[in-house]
């Protein structure tokens, strides 16, 4: 019998004294899932509580693509390239009712924003004519009181300063004026308090970041613009109490990654910089789950563009497993809680120049979810770092593992085991290998390191 069928005395010894799984990002199904590169990823959790992700997709040029994770495997939402044409700044939200909607700059029809909606099996638009009359850019979609759909732009027709609007009684309206904002918006960030009452905040290249309310049937700054003047990509999340949190890029110090909220009527740091020393993040964003914790993912580039989150707890900023967890030259990062505040990150997936779309999710070890199937859930794999050998416990029935480097070159004769499995790895150099784990259409990845 192949050694890696036999349960030794050492495996045994391993697995009885092993505890239970470290704090680690795993890839939720399998890595880069997308049929091709991709461009704009955008994650969602949607009320089902599973990842939804959108997409430019280069498969069908340029057009959008929507997926979501079933538990098992990603699945196409209708079909795949659903656009008229090519897509550029795509955003993701869905509704109460579990109805993802999409809002985009649709180059097929002269760069104006188009908001379509899944219905059944189907993309259609919602609206006769779309929420902007000319050119627009960087949407952001939420849904208001009655789960209306808000979107704001940056309006061209209003020198790309921003444009709410909300579809109501069949067509897209302004909410107060048209092209409001006082500067152009390089990013815009839209969400509602408990109240019902929408925040936009965006951001030009030269002023800084801004944060408006509507009330009283008009666009009113939050705070002061002098401590968000070095602010720049801004995402914007509301407590439960309604108080407002920014998270940033601060171009005079640095470029660290910051938060600030609300605080007698203006903007306070949240702790100390998210990153530190000469982190310099590339791309911000910010989630909060239903206690108040603040998250924030960025890439950062002194990691070589990879991804990093951190919680804010106890005071302080505390990484979630390791930092840059990502491939180099990570993109198009966004971050999402599901109901019990787990964390998923999507993003275009630099991983052997594949660029496709990736999600993974941070499993702390104690929830025993595992989002590739919960027959994955168990594996346990020691010692690592290895050096001739390492052993695999809690196998499904059937799992077939396979050896990768970082390259993406398999190492080793994919093996089939039943609980328990030795993984010979004296053959190897010493560095950082991927051991894919599959059995029944689940799939789980863990990251193996050979030193002497």
């Amino acid at each position: 019998m192949h050694p890696l069928y036999a349960s030794t005395a050492l495996a045994a010894a391993l697995f009885a004294s092993h505890p239970a799984a470290h704090a680690q990002w795993q890839p939720v199904g399998i890595p880069a899932f997308s049929t091709n590169m991709v461009d704009y990823p955008v994650l969602a959790i949607g009320t089902d509580d599973l990842p939804y992700v959108v997409f430019s997709d280069w498969a069908h040029t340029s057009k959008l693509t929507a997926m979501k994770y079933s538990g098992s495997s990603w699945q196409i939402l209708g079909n795949a390239g659903f656009s008229a044409g090519g897509v550029m700044d795509p955003t993701l939200a869905i509704n109460a009712a579990g109805t993802p909607y999409v809002a985009y700059r649709d180059m097929a029809n002269s760069q104006k924003i188009t908001v379509m909606k899944l219905s059944g099996n189907n993309w259609e638009v919602v609206g006769s004519t779309g929420p902007s009359s000319a050119g627009g850019a960087k949407p952001s979609l939420a849904f208001g009181p009655g789960d209306v759909p808000y979107v704001a732009f940056a309006d061209n027709s209003f020198s790309n300063n921003v444009t709410v609007k909300k579809f109501e009684g069949g067509s897209w309206n302004p909410v107060g004026a048209e092209g409001y904002s006082p500067i152009y918006a390089a990013q815009i960030a839209l969400v509602f308090n408990s109240t019902g009452v929408p925040y936009v905040a965006y951001h030009g290249n030269s002023a800084g970041c801004q944060v408006d309310r509507f009330v009283n049937g008009a666009w009113e700054l939050v705070g002061s613009l002098a401590n968000l003047y070095n602010a720049r990509i801004a995402d914007l999340c509301i407590a439960s109490d309604d108080v407002p949190y920014i998270a940033y890029r601060d171009v005079g110090d640095n470029f660290h990654a910051k938060v600030k909220k609300m605080d007698n009527g203006d903007w306070v740091q949240v702790g100390t910089a998210v990153s530190s020393g000469d982190e310099d993040p590339d791309q911000v964003s910010m989630a909060m789950d239903g206690s108040g914790s603040i998250y924030v993912a960025y890439t950062d580039m002194d990691l070589g563009v990879r991804a990093t989150v951190k919680k804010y707890a106890n005071g302080s900023w505390q990484t979630l497993g390791n930092a840059g967890f990502t491939a180099p030259m990570t993109n198009s990062l966004s971050l999402a809680l599901d109901q019990s505040g787990t964390p998923h990150v999507g993003f275009k997936d630099a991983e052997n120049n594949t660029f496709k779309a990736t999600v993974m999710r941070y499993e702390d070890g104690t929830s025993g979810i595992d989002p590739e199937g919960s027959a994955m859930s168990s594996i346990l794999m020691a010692p690592n770092p290895a050096q001739d050998r390492t052993e695999l416990g809690g196998l499904p029935s059937g799992a077939v593992i396979t050896l990768f480097d970082l390259l993406g070159n398999q190492v080793a004769l994919p093996i089939r085991a039943n609980n328990r499995a030795t993984l010979p790895t004296s053959h190897l150099a010493d560095g950082l290998y991927l051991v894919k784990v599959q059995s029944q259409g689940h799939s789980r990845s863990l990251r193996l390191v050979v030193r002497r």
